[in-house]
């Protein structure tokens, strides 16, 4: 019966003093840190209709020092084409289409708007481009 108790407190000063398996893991595991960032793409002329320039605001994941993942937040066009008073009308109409498009998929792999194929073209460019900035930041 002793012998039965000393192993028993022994078991229990055992289990106390060895932390949790699960501390062990996070003792090990990779801190992530997640950081916003604004992005921009380049300048990309869109034919005779003027320049347009996307501008992404991403959510970074940073583990030990490089980005893991990343998350577009917002898309804007601090640049884009007002050469005309048609350029604007179709580019308010194309624009928020493009941009709710990246939003939804988080990629570049966008559909061409009807009508206003010159400048889904060059945002896409300038949007590669900023997606390959937010990639290296």
């Amino acid at each position: 019966m002793v012998a039965r108790r000393v192993l028993t407190v022994i078991a229990c000063a055992v289990v106390l003093a060895v932390p949790p398996l699960n501390a062990w893991a996070a003792v090990r595991a990779k801190t992530a840190k997640t950081v916003t960032k604004t992005v921009v793409g380049t300048t990309v002329k869109c034919h005779k209709w003027g320049n347009i320039q996307v501008q992404l605001k991403i959510a970074q994941s940073v583990v030990n020092g490089k980005v893991s993942k990343f998350k577009i937040l917002q898309v804007t066009e601090p640049i884009w084409p007002q050469h005309t008073v048609r350029s604007v009308f179709i580019n308010k109409k194309a624009l928020p289409l493009l941009e709710q498009q990246v939003l939804q998929l988080q990629s570049i792999n966008i559909e061409t708007i009807s009508g206003a194929t010159d400048v889904t073209v060059s945002f896409k460019q300038s949007l590669a481009a900023a997606l390959l900035a937010a990639k290296q930041a």
